[in-house]
């Protein structure tokens, strides 16, 4: 494996890029769970490439994919929020979203992507939101997060874990 991870623009190919693994780690998070005529509408506006170039156009924002060679394999999107877990108050700390194609979960690839990460906030908290039974926490937790508190993931209440990795 050619394992490389690359801070993303919002391109075309890098939207496709982007827009292909969002797919897929929403259908994760929610098919199976969630009826498909609720969960399609959803998929719909998460999906659309107007809001997501908007959302890369936000300078707080950072895409990371994490490819071998040409194929990608996930992505991490960090950014700034108006909220943040209260075990953060007061922290500089940023909200991140992590995800890679279920075939690829190897640390190879997890930690590529979590190098580039810390790449460019080295001196900053993260916070994450995730379905209680997410397939990456056990790596999160590799990396020193920790669970800070249960919750209800948005817009469908399902059970979540807020988790949290303090800056030293």
């Amino acid at each position: 494996m050619n394992i490389i991870s690359k801070f993303t623009v919002g391109s075309e190919n890098g939207m496709d890029l982007f827009l292909a693994l969002k797919e897929a780690h929403l259908k994760e998070m929610y098919e199976g769970i969630i009826d498909p005529v609720r969960l399609n509408p959803y998929l719909e506006d998460e999906l659309d490439r107007r809001k997501a170039i908007n959302g890369l156009n936000d300078l707080s924002t950072q895409l990371v994919i994490v490819f071998d060679d040409d194929q990608p394999l996930g992505y991490a999107m960090i950014g700034k929020t108006f909220s943040q877990p209260a075990v953060l108050e007061g922290r500089r700390a940023v909200h991140l979203s992590f995800f890679v194609l279920p075939n690829y979960r190897i640390p190879e690839v997890c930690h590529s992507l979590w190098q580039k990460c810390l790449s460019v906030t080295k001196n900053h908290s993260y916070w994450t939101e995730l379905p209680a039974n997410d397939v990456m926490i056990p790596f999160l937790e590799t990396i020193d997060f920790t669970v800070a508190e249960q919750s209800q993931l948005k817009p469908f209440e399902v059970s979540s874990q807020v988790m949290v990795r303090q800056d030293i």
